[in-house]
C-alpha cells in the first residue's frame, strides 16, 4: 500500500481511494472542509503526495514538531513517542 497525504473532498467526504486514513492531521490554510492535510493508505492513488520511503515520511511528520511531538497519554499516563506512531503507521503500509 502507498502512504499518501490527502484532503477531504469538497463535500467533506474521504476520497474513495483512501483505504485507511485520517492520521497526522495538519492545517493547510485551505477552505473548509479541505483545510487539513491528512495521512492515509491507498492501493493505487498518490493523493497530494506519496511517501515512497520511511525517511521521507518521517521527515514530513517531524517537520511539524509543533503539531506532532511526544506526549503523555492522559488515560494511561505513559509517554507516547512520535517515532513509535510513525513506525506503527509505516508498518501498516508493508
Amino acid at each position: 500500500m502507498k502512504v499518501i497525504r490527502y484532503t477531504l473532498l469538497a463535500n467533506g467526504t474521504v476520497p474513495s481511494n483512501v483505504v485507511d486514513g485520517g492520521y497526522f492531521i495538519k492545517e493547510n490554510g485551505g477552505q473548509s472542509p479541505q483545510d487539513y492535510d491528512l495521512i492515509g493508505l491507498s492501493l493505487n492513488w498518490t493523493g497530494i503526495e506519496e511517501y515512497t520511503t520511511k525517511t521521507s515520511f518521517e521527515n514530513y511528520i517531524n517537520s511539524h514538531n509543533s503539531v506532532w511531538h511526544d506526549y503523555v497519554d492522559p488515560l494511561s499516563g505513559e509517554t507516547v513517542l512520535i517515532q513509535d506512531l510513525i513506525d506503527e503507521f509505516w508498518n501498516k503500509s508493508t
